[in-house]
């Protein structure tokens, strides 16, 4: 039992980071759940089975908190004796025009979504380097290769956390620890259900519909086994990967297809707002 993969996994309480959480679970992997939602974690180790496994430490955590990162790195080695697995999943985002955007609102974006994964690391991967193994994989978007109108803030700590990942892999590759960036499109959890009330957020709905949880987790346990640099998700047939690195790399292209993109998001958000 010893042997088993020791997982970290942030934002466990919702969305992506609960559905893996349980997918890690069932794979054999002791865990350590933080996020800053008490309750939701719970849901998710009762949703899972597991509220009463020993080999589940369920940590309420505010992933800005640079000193209370130190201290789950810290005790996940009292607790499990090593670390084999970085998962930052936790993520905000709320749409807005920037000309009507709070200054609290760009902070939470960059505190949560970039520092949030700065701090996990910085406290997790000495642990890693001491073992001479172990994978970061830190959850950027779709968003963090290109730019999308009425996310900016959201566009801006996910390119942050996308540069970020890049830049560590290669300090962090000689001392045998792997880093993986996963860019994901709209994927089908509360965060992108909470984007249908916003016109702003209109692009994000251009696919048609998001991941599913499942296409997320296959792709997740993928980029464990091959670990890839970076691993791009689009909802299979959208070519929005291509579109994506392609206005990376011609930023002049939005322009230029954005206003069908966003018609197109827009009849997609009042569909999902009639279903509901």
């Amino acid at each position: 039992m010893t042997d088993r993969p020791v997982s970290i996994v942030s934002g466990a309480a919702s969305g992506i980071g609960r559905h893996m959480a349980q997918a890690l679970h069932r794979a054999g992997h002791r865990l350590v759940l933080v996020d800053i939602d008490e309750a939701g974690l719970e849901r998710t180790a009762a949703l899972g089975g597991f509220e009463r496994d020993s080999a589940v430490w369920q940590r309420p955590l505010d992933v800005r908190d640079a000193a209370g990162w130190q201290e789950t790195a810290d005790g996940t080695v009292q607790r499990f004796g090593h670390v084999d697995y970085l998962f930052n999943i936790a993520g905000y985002l709320r749409p807005g025009n920037v000309h009507e955007m709070s200054p609290e609102a760009f902070a939470l974006h960059l505190d949560v979504n970039a520092k949030g994964v700065m701090f996990a690391t910085r406290a997790v991967t000495p642990l890693m380097i001491a073992r001479g193994s172990g994978h970061v994989l830190n959850v950027a978007s779709i968003a963090g290769l290109s730019h999308v109108p009425g996310l900016s803030a959201y566009c801006a700590s996910k390119h942050a956390v996308r540069g970020f990942s890049l830049a560590i892999a290669h300090e962090l590759r000689p001392h045998g620890v792997h880093v993986t960036v996963l860019c994901p499109d709209a994927v089908e959890t509360p965060m992108l259900t909470l984007q249908e009330a916003y016109p702003e957020a209109a692009m994000t709905f251009g696919a048609g519909r998001g991941l599913t949880l499942a296409e997320v987790e296959s792709a997740v346990f993928r980029a464990m086994r091959d670990r890839p640099l970076e691993l791009v998700l689009e909802v299979p047939g959208s070519g929005r990967a291509l579109g994506a690195k392609l206005s990376n790399l011609f930023p002049s292209l939005t322009t230029m297809f954005a206003s069908r993109i966003i018609r197109k998001g827009k009849a997609v958000q009042r569909e999902r707002r009639r279903e509901t």
